[in-house]
């Protein structure tokens, strides 16, 4: 059984410096928090109602409800109710020297976000904050100034995002977006959806033509490729805002397309009887140079950001497996050593490759560390877990799971804390497969 264990402890928050509130971005130290096990050491966090200095906006609760909804997506945070505190969570005002800590501490919260509006263009300025209980120590501070209702998701997203990168080291989640495959008629098509579930897109629009499966996207988010399968064969589909573009590649079988840093489209293809991967032209379609060619069946490609390692699956020694090519050296390495793997995913990072194995009746999700040789699993059911994707950060992880009936999608971390749902409205959902975002905004 593997041991749960945290790096998570309250003195390493209460050595945390203080940070003075500002409306600049504010330099702060990094809290890694890594969180381990499924559901282990979750951060209790908790939001007082918005204080106005002047009338209240009749949308200042909108905007802690959208921060609320953010913060429960987070699988190692648990967003609790102002009635699990003593008195509820009513404060006589939003900065640390107004606040008894007290009732928060005896209810074990260990994170306590205030909001305040004052007079500006607009809705007004907002001023966000986030303490540490514990130590009674401000640890973000944010202003936001002459904000619109429309606006508020974006604030939402910004504050939650540099609270994130506090206690993980990275906050780029709330950026990504998730392109995945949801059933249309006959067929499948391609839709799109921010992290957190909101603006929902339709990409591709075959219906009962043809199923659109597999979506990869391009290391500058711009564009979308896909596997289109028609009556007869298989086509490769690239999708760049407007409408698709489909090629006809020398093979009757398109397989796994991914987008590799440079540009360039790798595919697994069956040209010489067995199932190879290429790269392609730059026309998309014609092939370039085999990445890997043997007489078994290679398939699924997912690079790291550098473009110098591949994740892949294989038959080569029997069930599908996971294989990692550092394609500087030409040298493979193997990475699952036993069951029926499919589907891998490499951090952008180079890390770690996620994957689906067979197991327990249906399909869980690992994480293999290139560093230690060692998977952990980080998916537990019920039903099957499946199609797993790295979020741009390295940390996160998306998946489909039929764990409520029909195929949805979910959030996790590279630890297993528990999965969080996440909406695409009506309708299975599957295939996810994360953008990269930029480091920097």
């Amino acid at each position: 059984m593997t041991t749960l264990r945290t790096s998570f402890v309250r003195c390493a928050l209460a050595a945390l410096a203080t940070m003075v509130l500002s409306a600049n971005a504010l330099a702060q130290d990094t809290l890694a928090v890594e969180i381990q096990g499924p559901g282990q050491a979750r951060m209790n966090i908790v939001q007082s109602k918005p204080f106005a200095d002047g009338n209240m906006p009749a949308d200042a609760q909108y905007l802690n409800e959208l921060i609320r909804k953010n913060l429960a997506f987070m699988p190692f945070l648990k967003v609790m109710s102002d009635t699990d505190i003593l008195g509820g969570a009513t404060l006589p005002g939003p900065k640390a020297e107004q606040i008894d800590f007290k009732p928060f501490s005896l209810a074990k919260v260990d994170l306590l976000v205030t909001a305040v509006w004052k007079p500006g263009k607009g809705l007004g300025d907002v001023e966000l904050r986030a303490f540490e209980v514990y130590s009674q120590k401000l640890l973000l501070g944010k202003v936001y100034g002459s904000v619109t209702r429309d606006q508020l998701p974006e604030v939402a997203d910004r504050f939650c995002m540099e609270l994130m990168a506090l206690l993980t080291g990275q906050g780029t989640i709330f950026k990504a977006k998730l392109a995945f495959v949801k059933p249309s008629g006959k067929g499948k098509d391609i839709w799109m959806v921010g992290a957190m579930g909101r603006d929902l897109a339709q990409v591709t629009r075959y219906g009962d033509l043809g199923m659109a499966i597999s979506p990869a996207w391009s290391w500058d988010g711009g564009r979308i490729c896909f596997t289109l399968i028609g009556s007869t064969s298989h086509y490769l589909g690239i999708s760049s805002g407007g409408k698709a573009n489909v090629y006809t590649l020398p093979s009757s079988t398109v397989i796994s397309p991914h987008f590799m840093p440079n540009g360039t489209v790798a595919v697994a293809l069956n040209i010489r009887g067995n199932t190879d991967i290429f790269t392609l032209d730059g026309s998309y379609k014609n092939t370039a140079t085999a990445l890997v060619s043997d007489p078994s069946i290679d398939v699924s490609p997912s690079f790291d950001q550098s473009g110098n390692l591949m994740a892949f699956v294989s038959d080569r020694l029997g069930n599908p497996n996971v294989f990692i090519k550092d394609l500087s050296s030409g040298s493979v390495r193997r990475a699952t050593k036993s069951g029926y793997n499919t589907n891998p995913s490499m951090s952008p990072d180079g890390k770690y490759v996620t994957y689906s194995k067979q197991a327990g009746g249906g399909h869980r999700i690992y994480v293999y560390e290139l560093a230690t040789d060692t998977e952990k699993q980080v998916s537990f059911g019920p039903g099957s877990d499946e199609n797993p994707t790295f979020a741009p950060d390295s940390y996160f992880i998306a998946f489909s799971s039929s764990r409520a009936g029909g195929r949805k999608l979910y959030l996790t971390t590279r630890n297993g804390d528990g999965a969080v749902q996440i909406p695409t409205g009506d309708g299975e959902a599957l295939m996810p497969a994360f953008s990269p975002v930029a480091a920097k905004d």
